[in-house]
């Protein structure tokens, strides 16, 4: 195991804002010509790669490290990775297949941090889970991936009781295929805003959306609202009653003197109103619906509402079980959905009655604490 130390950031760098405590290894790489400053080493610099903490921007802390059995900083995903274990060289994928970024997520819940993937295929026959404390390279965790699963392909791993830290996580097949999942658990309260031009996984954890691995998501200019400089046109008021529409959730206004409509910026929206189009938004504003995603033997089904988007995951079951659907425990649902627990039962009886119909016509279902089942 690689000796280490816990150092102070003093200056950003990296992912690193001032004030993080990061453990670094403690003996310090020495300038030279491959070298451009002397620094601590660190296995992760935010995108799954090594790299160097200058000196000049750690201090060595020397209170000992705490020992609660809990540490509520954030984790934040760098890297997810596939690759043969016994030969780095080989090329190809494997039979199993490949665990992407995106189906890698942090779920936050108040008492409970959970990072969740699923293995790409049923995997009771799958070879070893371990977790490792990339920086020291401790050994933290190892077990047959049998034992860690959640289901058939699902893999939870509480990281609540884990220290800020560099981690990997590696689960593996018999013939040497192997995914490979690389975080950072940040201390509490960072990483936080500002932050400017935060890489995409910080700017997503600091959203806490729970999919880090994504871009950044892409800024829709509006042409007239550079011709305005920047300012919004005024909405207009009915010239004939002298009425004044409040403000509503629908964003669109009809402007009566040019026949032209508006969005809710007051911009003019070429080729007038799309019927269909504004059928559809008033339909995802007032009645839910659900969306699928696969990959594997599992996937995610995405309840929206309006601005209400709840995640459940899902993998196919076996005997009389079609599909095995998780969902927040009662104490759990309100941080996780951010729906009021009295909707619980109301979004579940929708979420299984609209599965049967869309996915699984004939069957029944049955409601536990954490899961449904979709029975034959």
């Amino acid at each position: 195991m690689e000796a280490t130390i816990r150092c102070k950031i003093t200056r950003h760098v990296y992912v690193f804002q001032p004030g993080n405590i990061v453990e670094v290894r403690r003996r310090i790489l020495e300038k030279s010509e491959n070298q451009s400053q002397s620094g601590y080493s660190i296995p992760d610099i935010g995108d799954g790669t090594p790299g160097i903490i200058p000196l000049d921007a750690a201090d060595p802390v020397t209170d000992p490290a705490p020992t609660e059995d809990a540490h509520y900083g954030k984790c934040v995903l760098t890297s997810v990775s596939n690759f043969w274990a016994d030969n780095p060289e080989r090329t190809g994928e494997g039979q199993a297949g490949s665990i992407k970024p995106v189906n890698v997520r942090v779920v936050h819940y108040p008492d409970c941090q959970q990072l969740v993937f699923h293995m790409p295929q049923y995997a009771w026959d799958a070879g070893a889970f371990r977790l490792t404390n990339s920086c020291s390279q401790e050994v933290i965790e190892e077990k047959p991936v049998r034992e860690r699963l959640n289901g058939g392909t699902m893999i939870l791993t509480n990281t609540l009781p884990y220290p800020p830290g560099f981690y990997t996580i590696e689960a593996g097949w018999p013939d040497g295929w192997t995914h490979r999942i690389q975080f950072i658990k940040f201390t509490e309260g960072f990483p936080n805003a500002p932050y400017g031009k935060a890489p995409a996984n910080i700017f997503h954890a600091i959203r806490n959306e729970e999919v880090h691995l994504l871009p950044l998501p892409e800024e829709q200019p509006y042409p007239e609202l550079a011709a305005n400089h920047g300012r919004t046109p005024e909405y207009r008021a009915d010239r004939d009653s002298g009425y004044t529409s409040p403000a509503c959730s629908l964003h669109m206004m009809y402007d009566r003197d040019d026949e032209r409509s508006r969005d809710y910026n007051g911009l003019s929206r070429d080729g007038g109103i799309d019927v269909d189009k504004f059928k559809k938004e008033i339909m995802s504003r007032f009645f839910p619906k659900l969306e699928y995603t696969q990959d594997g033997r599992g996937g995610s089904i995405y309840y929206t509402e309006g601005a209400i988007k709840i995640q459940f995951g899902w993998e196919f079951g076996g005997g009389n079980a079609v599909v095995i659907l998780f969902i927040p425990e009662t104490k759990y649902w309100e941080a996780q959905t951010g729906t009021p627990l009295s909707r619980r039962d109301e979004i579940l009886k929708f979420l299984c009655e609209q599965v049967i119909r869309d996915q699984a016509p004939g069957c029944t279902y049955k409601i536990y604490e954490n899961s449904i089942s979709i029975l034959r």
